[in-house]
């Protein structure tokens, strides 16, 4: 009786660890399928909120560090209505380069993707000025960049910059591309206009997953303008496709 009592609690033991997955939960059984390679599209609705979400600067050294930088979310102003991420900052270096950025998972580990960005934000900047070291609009990039490792800001030689390579004021790197301009409609100078811009990538950007299946996702903007330059976020859109 004994020795049936515990052959049927070992048994039972075992039920209890095969239906949590036991010892072994994490490690796929031999011979299972490889993951399925599949588009994935990431959307940030700034409206909704900035969780997540970090900011920071580069491009300068301590001789000429920018003045009130400013990340955060704020209402947009009239005539557009809601909120967006608020990004804004006084470029001193003649190199300024304001970005968000955060991580997000869905893709397969160590898969390359060929990605596009769509970027939408409000810019009451108007096209076709001119102002000190370039134009507000036209000398003020828009970048979008996706890596599998942390956009971080090092130092190199006495300068801040990112440990990624998207690129420089109007041209892009293995990490990043140019997507276009802050510059608005409006041609009039002296009269600002708040309008919602909407840019797309011109070609798709082939990135790695990391070994967790996650990319970094940022977007910024990349001053020459030697003044303040701000935009507010609205939305940002990631479509990846695997490349096969």
């Amino acid at each position: 009786m004994t020795y049936l009592i515990k052959s049927a609690v070992a048994v039972s033991l075992l039920a209890t660890l095969a239906a949590c997955g036991g010892d072994n939960a994490a490690t796929p059984p031999q011979g299972a399928l490889p993951p399925v390679l599949k588009a994935v599209q990431i959307t940030a609705d700034f409206n909704q909120g900035i969780d997540g979400w970090k900011g920071d600067s580069s491009d300068y050294s301590d001789a000429d560090k920018p003045e009130n930088l400013v990340f955060e979310q704020r209402p947009l102003s009239a005539p557009l209505t809601g909120k967006g991420y608020y990004v804004a900052g006084v470029n001193r270096s003649d190199d300024l380069f304001l970005f968000v950025k955060k991580q997000f998972g869905g893709f397969v580990p160590s898969a390359s993707y060929k990605v596009n960005f769509t970027v939408k934000f409000a810019t009451d900047v108007s096209s076709g000025c001119m102002g000190v070291g370039g134009s507000p609009g036209e000398s003020v990039w828009v970048v979008g960049a996706a890596s599998d490792v942390e956009p971080k800001v090092v130092v190199n030689s006495g300068r801040k910059e990112l440990n990624i390579d998207r690129g420089n004021q109007g041209g892009g790197g293995k990490a990043g591309q140019v997507l276009g301009t802050i510059g608005n409609s409006v041609p009039d100078c002296g009269t600002p206009v708040f309008e919602s811009k909407t840019l797309k990538s011109k070609e798709a950007l082939t990135v790695k997953a990391d070994a967790e299946g996650k990319l970094w996702l940022l977007v910024g903007i990349d001053s020459g303008f030697e003044s303040g330059s701000k935009v507010t976020f609205q939305s940002v859109m990631l479509d990846a496709e695997p490349v096969k």
